[in-house]
């Protein structure tokens, strides 16, 4: 079953403001822009050995603001960077801002590009930082299989203290090991990545599904951030099991005439609840031991919007609060092997990783497809709530800054 953690995001939109406080501060004193070029012009005659106090909360505040616009009609103030800026990642390098903004205009007019910031640190004396994250989508020709492209990562800036400006731009992903532009590293690691994100012909139906937000990318899992959901639920066939599989879900198997899947549909399609209301479908079919729950319209919000079952039918309506889960997935027929595996492969990369299992938490099983879809592109998730995540923390890979200033 999804289970419930605090969900930091407070709006609608899944992108998530840029945190505020001590990663990026504000100040009353002075206009922000008016303040960053006032040290500039100090910085000329003699730079101090560090961006600090006003200066860098100005600095920081300006970025992050103007990050917002990288890929809107606005765009980024050319202002803020060198005229020979080098910008590196995995599959492209640029020696100028021309380059740069080339770069940026063809992801925006190509990929049509969501950008999310995180968090933005001082990481060194004249160093930024950023955590983000990045979904792009193909153009429906020719990749009539619609694949999306998500990337998080790490931007870390260097800036010229004489200018006050950008002349560094270093960006990592957390799928991949060795960083930097594939042709000067000599690893095939991010174009190996973003292939295998193109040609991942798992098939997510045209159906409502809950709102998330992907926190960490990795090679072989996601961390995301849920938004607050309903579910309908009940239980399953077989009290206890250690996992309601895709065989399981009528409840065939056990003995048990009792339809899990049925009984949720019957008061979904209004057949079972008291009102005779016709839920539309949604995605995905959420199983864990002796649970079965099928998400909610998003248009109810409470569940004393959500017609009551009639007498005597096991259904009753929860609220999901969100909040971060890591989430393996994998194609083919889930049964409860596969599922059990892919358990057991998500539970080691978290041990690997550092990340912590939310206590009492049972693992869940995800299922987005009917059973007409061809196993091979059929989407399954396996999802473990985390706790104490912090969405913010940079955690960029070990020795990047050498590399970023290399």
């Amino acid at each position: 079953t999804i289970e419930s953690t605090t969900m930091h995001a407070t709006s609608s939109s899944l992108l998530l403001a840029c945190p505020t406080g001590s990663r990026v501060a504000s100040s009353r004193r002075a206009p922000r822009h008016a303040r960053v070029r006032a040290a500039a012009a100090s910085s000329t005659s003699s730079s101090p050995a560090r961006l600090e106090g006003e200066a860098l909360e100005a600095y920081m505040a300006r970025m992050a603001e103007d990050l917002t616009h990288l890929f809107d009609e606005q765009g980024i103030d050319r202002d803020l960077y060198e005229s020979d800026v080098s910008f590196e990642d995995p599959l492209t390098k640029y020696d100028n801002i021309d380059g740069y903004l080339f770069n940026i205009g063809m992801l925006k007019n190509v990929f049509t590009p969501t950008y999310t910031m995180h968090a933005i640190e001082q990481t060194g004396d004249w160093e930024l930082s950023t955590r983000w994250t990045m979904e792009m989508n193909l153009p429906e020709f020719p990749f009539v299989w619609r694949p999306k492209l998500t990337f998080t990562g790490t931007s870390v800036m260097g800036i010229n203290p004489a200018t006050m400006k950008v002349r560094t731009h270093f960006d990592t992903w957390d799928a991949i090991d060795t960083q930097g532009f594939f042709l000067k590293s000599r690893s095939p690691e991010g174009v190996r990545e973003v292939f295998q994100q193109i040609f991942d012909f798992t098939k997510q139906p045209d159906l409502e599904t809950p709102r998330y937000q992907v926190l960490r990318r990795y090679a072989a899992y996601e961390v995301r951030e849920y938004l607050p959901f309903l579910v309908a639920e009940t239980r399953t066939a077989a009290e206890g099991a250690s996992r309601a599989a895709a065989g399981g879900m009528t409840g065939g198997g056990d003995g048990s005439n009792f339809n899990p899947f049925g009984v949720l549909a019957g008061y979904i399609f209004g057949r079972s609840n008291q009102t005779g209301e016709k839920m539309p479908m949604t995605t995905p079919v959420f199983t864990s031991p002796g649970t079965m729950q099928f998400v909610l319209p998003s248009k109810y919000t409470d569940p004393s919007q959500v017609p009551p079952p009639k007498d005597g039918v096991p259904v009753r309506v929860e609220k999901v609060r969100g909040g971060v889960y890591a989430a393996l997935r994998f194609s083919g027929v889930a049964t409860d092997a596969a599922a059990s595996d892919a358990e057991a492969r998500l539970l080691d990369l978290m041990d690997r990783d550092g990340l912590t299992r939310a206590t009492g938490a049972a693992s869940s099983l995800a299922q987005y497809n009917d059973p007409a879809t061809p196993p091979p592109q059929r989407r399954n998730d396996v999802m473990v709530r985390l706790e104490g995540f912090d969405r913010s923390k940079l955690d960029p890979p070990e020795g990047i800054r050498s590399l970023a200033r290399s």
